[in-house]
């Protein structure tokens, strides 16, 4: 699209970083669609999701290339990580590209992990709780933050509603601003030749 040389010429291990942007657009434009409907309440979640899938035009379709849309980045993103890790191309100057990769990655896991507790349903609350427990083991702040994320010691509403906007505002500005870190690192590094190296052994 930049209409520019390519080292080593075009190549599916250059796909990775405009597939994960694509991937991230297309859960932007999925999630402005379902928060239309979506009620970040412990009475009226679980119905809202039900009415979205069930009765709203195209729902059911939308809701599902944001569920797969998740899945898809997560492996992709593991794809790319250890592509990249494999190729060696963290090294010298792309130290900063890496460690805004590395940001986006944990960023990334937490907009998965904030989204799996929205629909409400008896999987999705069992299984957020467990993670939120797993936070109490760690050391002086695990409590506390235990404790913000639930919006006190039980999941509720509060819960919920912390987790929306996580979702929904925090955690997709920091993605957006590192996306743009990491493209500008990536534009003055300039595409690494592969073709003249081989992955570690």
């Amino acid at each position: 699209m930049l209409n520019e040389p390519i080292p080593g010429g075009a190549s599916l291990a250059y796909v990775f970083g405009s597939g994960l942007l694509y991937l991230f657009l297309s859960q932007v434009v999925t999630g402005m669609f379902l928060a239309l409907y979506y009620v970040p309440s412990a009475d009226h979640a679980h119905t809202t999701v039900a009415y979205l899938t069930k009765e709203v035009t195209s729902g059911s379709f939308i809701r599902s290339i944001h569920a797969y849309g998740s899945s898809a980045i997560v492996i992709v993103l593991l794809l790319h990580v250890s592509q990249t890790f494999l190729y060696g191309a963290y090294k010298g100057r792309r130290k900063l590209l890496w460690l805004a990769g590395c940001v986006l990655f944990a960023l990334m896991l937490g907009m998965s992990f904030t989204g799996y507790l929205l629909p409400w349903d008896q999987k999705a609350y069992f299984a957020t709780t467990v993670g939120t427990n797993i936070l109490s083991y760690i050391p002086v702040i695990g409590g506390p933050l235990k404790s913000l994320l639930r919006g006190g010691t039980e999941m509720g509403t509060l819960t919920l509603s912390r987790f929306f906007v996580l979702h929904v505002f925090l955690i997709p500005g920091l993605i957006l601003a590192f996306i743009s870190i990491h493209v500008f690192l990536f534009r003055r590094a300039g595409p690494r030749d592969r073709s003249k190296e081989s992955p570690k052994h």
